[in-house]
């Protein structure tokens, strides 16, 4: 296909590909947010530790620490079709090995699987997206497609702890199996290349990789990756355990921060083209992010919906502008190592956090402790946002 062929189908397809880089990386997000609310029941199982219980998320950011930049280039290369299908079937595959794992270390392995195609899938979709929407389209493009972890959590949390308490917690495993099969056939069948891709050069590389911006960027997203699923990890536990909420009840409460920020992600992406302004988002984002976590950390029973559903609020400000951004510094020739760096950072930030808090627990059986770490991480991410350069 040409370029002005290109062009002209652009605008009636863009959005069909917008959809379908969102299902995918809800596909691969739902499988990842399926084990927070089965840990006490995993635990249960296996006779594991906190600490270990939170292997079974750090386990899966880890490849994305290692592959995320050999990602971007890797889509460069081959394409975002190829890539997000063998992505795909890495997440079919990590989900049935394990719902099918005899061991603790059975399911590691899956986890481990899961994560090697989540290393693929958050480089590559971002990069589709990038690739169909123009600059001044970015924000909101990217607004809609960071409704992805919320969306995914909010499905995955209740529907987890109901199924795990009527079938087992093996059975929400074998739901994220059938819908990554799904998405995989609707991928194959509906995603291209965009008008705005272009084949990179590899003297290009190592200049993305050096730019400071995008290494500041990164860090912006791993501490936000820190603070946000550190919370959906461990919170649908600590409510259980320490505030006396019904297993059922603390998933659907947790998943009210996903239910906030599915509303507000795209309004502020929408905004953030319409003022032109980024880092304001992220800066007031991350300080009324680590006000809520307080709030969560020290409210009565009374005040807790309303204190997560805050936190979804405010917590909302910071994905589309993180997403945003690398395809704006690096340009969309560019954008899948911007991605990768990207996910590097913040892989780390989720694979520290959740033994980390995990720690916390373990070592002073402390809800309040346990909620102010967070805290700590969102209060870090409105200093780096203050070290970043532009509007």
């Amino acid at each position: 296909m040409n370029n002005s062929q290109q062009e002209e189908g652009r605008p009636r397809y863009r959005w069909a590909i917008l959809f379908v880089s969102l299902l995918a990386f809800v596909a691969y997000a739902f499988s990842f947010q399926t084990a927070p609310p089965l840990i006490s029941s995993i635990i249960s199982e296996f006779g594991i530790s906190n600490v270990e219980a939170g292997l079974i998320m750090s386990v899966v950011v880890v490849p994305g620490i290692f592959l995320s930049i050999p990602a971007g280039l890797i889509t460069g290369r081959y394409g975002v079709r190829r890539v997000g299908l063998l992505s795909l079937l890495c997440v079919v595959v990590g989900s049935i090995v394990a719902a099918t794992a005899g061991s603790f270390f059975a399911m590691l392995i899956g986890r481990l699987i899961l994560g090697v195609g989540g290393a693929f899938i958050l480089t590559a979709t971002p990069s589709i997206v990038a690739q169909w929407f123009e600059r001044e389209e970015l924000g909101r493009a990217m607004g809609i497609f960071s409704v992805n972890m919320p969306l995914a959590t909010v499905i995955a949390f209740p529907s987890a702890s109901a199924l795990n308490l009527t079938y087992g917690w093996r059975f929400p495993f074998y739901v994220g199996l059938v819908l990554g099969i799904v998405v995989t056939l609707v991928f194959a069948a509906l995603i291209r290349e965009g008008p705005l891709a272009q084949r990179r050069v590899s003297v290009n590389t190592g200049l993305a990789v050096k730019n400071l911006e995008l290494w500041k960027i990164g860090l912006v997203w791993l501490v936000f990756q820190a603070a946000a699923l550190s919370f959906t990890t461990w919170a649908p536990t600590l409510v259980e355990r320490f505030r006396g909420v019904p297993k059922v009840q603390a998933g659907f409460l947790v998943s009210l921060l996903g239910w906030a920020a599915i509303f507000c992600v795209p309004v502020y992406g929408w905004l953030s083209d319409r003022t032109g302004r980024r880092r304001p988002f992220l800066i007031v984002g991350f300080f009324l992010m680590t006000l809520s976590l307080a709030a969560v950390a020290f409210v009565p029973d009374a005040a807790l919906v309303a204190s997560v559903i805050a936190l979804g609020v405010t917590s909302a400000m910071i994905p589309p502008i993180a997403q945003a951004l690398p395809s704006e510094i690096m340009g969309a020739s560019m954008a899948s190592v911007g991605f990768g760096v990207l996910n590097i950072c913040g892989n780390i930030g989720a694979a520290l956090s959740q033994p980390m808090i995990g720690f916390i627990l373990d070592s002073t059986s402390s809800y309040v402790l346990s909620v102010i770490a967070m805290a700590v991480f969102a209060a870090i991410g409105a200093v780096a946002g203050l070290s970043l350069r532009g509007k």
